[in-house]
């Protein structure tokens, strides 16, 4: 505060000056290890930074460690502008609070301004200055000559508005049935979190060394703060999980990271310190067990000031659910909760929660009890008494009631393999997916490193990065529970039907990447696993021309359909109609559309393929896939509108419904739509949906995959088209080079890539 300081001194630290400066020009919003709710912005031309600038902004971090520091206002006025989800309290010399107040509107962030005024400042103006914030602006806490009365001011409203008003909430809108995921995602993943996982974690107790690792951010945050800092060493060297109650009420560190991290879904924070979570709900869990016998309902109180925002939204959720999702004490009178609350702000409204309970909490002293975080409450009136006060009363929600009506908003999700993934799986379903992967990465690394459900929850979360085509992911999952299952076999050999199947999850990820020989050699280690992995093998040798060998894999399942489209490949299509007529309808539909499209019957094979795509209108993945063969039927047809039309539907239900928008299977739809733009003789739009398809591919699959390889055909057959040989010739030659590195030397492929270069050969002699 350089104005309000008596002495200046011309030699500043270059260091801190550099310091400085880098803080201006950094976004609040890149911070991802920001533990406190509050920022204190500093604004003064004439800051000066010297020893007593030092001594000051120390004085000021006790209150608020997240100090930033301006001299320009305009470069203030915009950092305020991005702080989205804090509470900026505003240091601003006389000559800039003008600009400031103009501007307040955009600055949604601002809970509290303090002006303060140097020794050049008159009294008569410093009177005016007083009289106008007190007449026009609610904001301004006070106009200040001296920093002792401006920090006194400061730590009281940093206490009231970050540390006793900050209740991080989410709600459940009365509207449930009209509500998608997305609308209930934060409400969801937060419930979610702390009722299907952290509870349930392993609870064995956390040594000194963990509490060490957990604790080195901290101290790096609070690197300039001597009282926090030192609060954290005492607490690492001292916490005992039956105290944690005190140290979660009485350790400002701890109790303002853990409400900034439940409000902001700050996964990383809440796993580390999960022991404090769960050493507090032990506790509370155990006092109502002890009192199980005469569980009664009673109310307590909480008063919390609150802004306008938050009042409109507690309102428009009336008869709705809200969840408190930080450890609450809360009061057994009223008067003792209203005068836990500041009187003196203008722009807030007081709220008086009456919390009707009967279990959730603990008792902490003769007037308190601490209630449970994620406690949930059906908003049951709110409305404003005599008082002026908002009065609002929360009825405990029984579980039956709010599971129902969880599980309701997770049908949307197609399968749920395991509790522990369901908040990875809503944010996929949202679209959300580097949350959802960062999630996945967090959850792994806290879970017990040798147990064997970590394992099959590794296998799980491979299978999901597998289907996203983050293959090199899926991979690193999948063997991280293989190398468990094995080491869990040493000692136990009931893991060998564990390893099979993950055997066989190693192998589709092979698969899927192109690498053949490597999928096949997994299949083969999981062959026990039955019929499925003998489709997969069979499938494999199918795709490679050798039928044979796939019909001994096909055989041994029994399903007529897989024999069927084995010979549909031969074209031997009496031995095919043969085994899918033994099929069961919905099955084998798909098949006889095709069967009667190879023969040329398209108006048989519409009818297959139309019911098909009836049996499948509720699945809108198998729908786009039959749209896909729709397109390619009617384009076989030369109707190319309709082709057109079925092609644009796969498209969008594929890149609405699938995990990724690089998916490979989005890809081979662009590949159709260029095959049809290719028979119909529009060359340049054929060129660019096989450049879309190769794009897409080589994002996702290896360079080597032989569906490359087939794009890099299709771009060679497109440009051969348009007489431009010499490009036609590199592109066959590029489709080769992979097929014969990746197919056997006799598969069709590659006699039709050599047959496509030798007629390029002979085009280009003649030209």
């Amino acid at each position: 505060m350089g104005s309000i300081l008596n002495k200046q001194h011309t030699n500043e630290s270059l260091e801190l000056t550099n310091l400085a400066k880098t803080t201006r020009s950094k976004s609040v919003t890149e911070n991802q290890d920001d533990f406190e709710e509050g920022i204190l912005v500093w604004l003064d031309s004439a800051n000066q930074y010297n020893d007593d600038w030092i001594e000051e902004s120390n004085h000021a971090r006790e209150t608020i460690n997240n100090l930033k520091t301006f001299d320009n206002p305009n470069d203030c006025i915009n950092f305020i502008k991005m702080v989205v989800n804090d509470k900026v309290f505003l240091f601003v010399s006389h000559q800039y609070v003008h600009l400031i107040c103009s501007v307040k509107a955009e600055l949604r962030s601002l809970s509290s301004i303090y002006v303060y005024c140097d020794s050049t400042v008159t009294t008569i103006k410093r009177t005016q200055l007083e009289t106008w914030a007190k007449t026009n602006e609610p904001l301004i806490t006070g106009v200040y000559l001296n920093s002792t009365e401006c920090f006194s001011q400061l730590t009281e409203d940093v206490s009231d508005v970050c540390d006793h008003d900050s209740i991080p909430v989410t709600y459940l809108s009365p509207q449930i049935k009209n509500l998608n995921l997305k609308q209930a995602s934060s409400f969801l993943i937060f419930h979610l979190f702390f009722q299907n996982i952290l509870f349930h974690l392993s609870s064995s107790s956390i040594d000194k060394s963990q509490i060490q690792r957990i604790l080195r951010s901290c101290y790096y945050y609070y690197r300039d703060n001597y009282k926090r800092s030192d609060e954290i060493k005492h607490f690492e060297q001292n916490y005992k999980s039956e105290l944690a109650i005190d140290w979660y009420l009485r350790t400002k560190f701890l109790s303002r990271l853990l409400h900034k991290a439940s409000r902001t879904h700050n996964f990383s924070l809440l796993f580390n310190y999960s022991f404090i979570f769960r050493d507090i709900q032990r506790l509370i869990d155990e006092n109502t067990s002890i009192d199980s016998d005469s569980l009664q309902t009673k109310t307590y109180y909480r008063a919390q000031n609150v802004n306008a925002d938050d009042l409109y939204r507690l309102r428009m959720n009336l008869n709705g659910i809200i969840s408190i999702n930080r450890y609450l004490d809360i009061c057994k009178t009223i008067e003792e909760a209203i005068s836990e609350v500041s009187s003196k702000s203008n722009t807030l409204e007081t709220v008086l929660y009456h919390f009707s309970i009967s279990h959730s909490y603990k008792s902490i002293s003769d007037n308190k009890v601490l209630l449970s975080i994620g406690t949930l409450f059906r908003i049951q009136h709110i409305g404003m008494q005599l008082d002026g006060i908002w009065h609002v009363h929360l009825n405990l929600m029984a579980k039956d009631d709010i599971n129902e009506q969880i599980n309701i908003l997770l049908s949307e999700i197609d399968s749920i393999p395991h509790p522990y993934l369901t908040i990875g799986l809503v944010w996929d379903k949202i679209k959300q997916s580097s949350k959802a992967d960062r999630f996945y990465r967090l959850l792994i690394d806290h879970l017990p490193k040798l147990d064997e459900e970590t394992a099959l929850i590794c296998n799980y979360v491979g299978a999901i990065f597998r289907l996203k085509c983050q293959y090199a992911t899926a991979l690193n999952y999948h063997e991280q529970a293989l190398k468990i299952y094995q080491e869990k076999n040493q000692t136990n050999s009931s893991s060998y039907e564990n390893i099979d199947r993950t055997h066989a999850q190693i192998a589709l990820v092979y698969r899927d990447t192109g690498d053949i020989l490597a999928a096949v050699k997994h299949f083969k280690l999981a062959l026990k696993q039955g019929e499925e992995i003998l489709s997969h093998v069979g499938e494999i040798y199918r795709n490679w021309g050798q039928f044979n060998i796939a019909q001994t894999y096909y055989q041994q399942t029994k399903v007529e359909n897989n024999i069927g489209l084995c010979y549909i490949y031969q074209r031997m299509f009496s031995q095919a109609l043969s085994h899918l007529k033994k099929e069961t309808e919905s099955i084998s539909n798909i098949n006889l559309g095709v069967y009667h499209q190879l023969q040329k019957e398209y108006s048989t094979a519409l009818i297959f393929f139309e019911r098909a795509l009836e049996a499948v209108k509720n699945h809108p993945l198998d729908t786009a896939m039959i749209h896909s063969y729709l397109g390619l039927l009617h384009c076989d047809r030369r109707q190319w509108l309709l082709s057109l039309k079925h092609y644009e539907q796969a498209l969008e239900l594929y890149k609405r419904h699938l995990s990724t928008a690089n998916h490979p299977t989005i890809a081979l739809v662009h590949d159709g739509l260029g095959t049809l733009y290719l028979n119909k003789g529009e060359y340049r739009a054929a060129q660019r949906e096989f450049e879309r398809c190769l794009e897409l591919q080589l994002r996702v699959l290896s360079s080597k995959h032989p569906d490359v390889a087939g794009t890099y055909n299709n771009l060679g057959g497109v440009f051969n088209e348009m007489g431009h040989y010499e490009q036609a010739l590199l592109y066959h030659y590029e489709a080769l080079a992979i097929a014969t590195a990746t197919l056997p030397m006799d598969h069709f492929d590659i006699k039709l890539y050599e047959h496509n270069i030798t007629e390029t050969k002979r085009k280009l002699a003649y030209n």
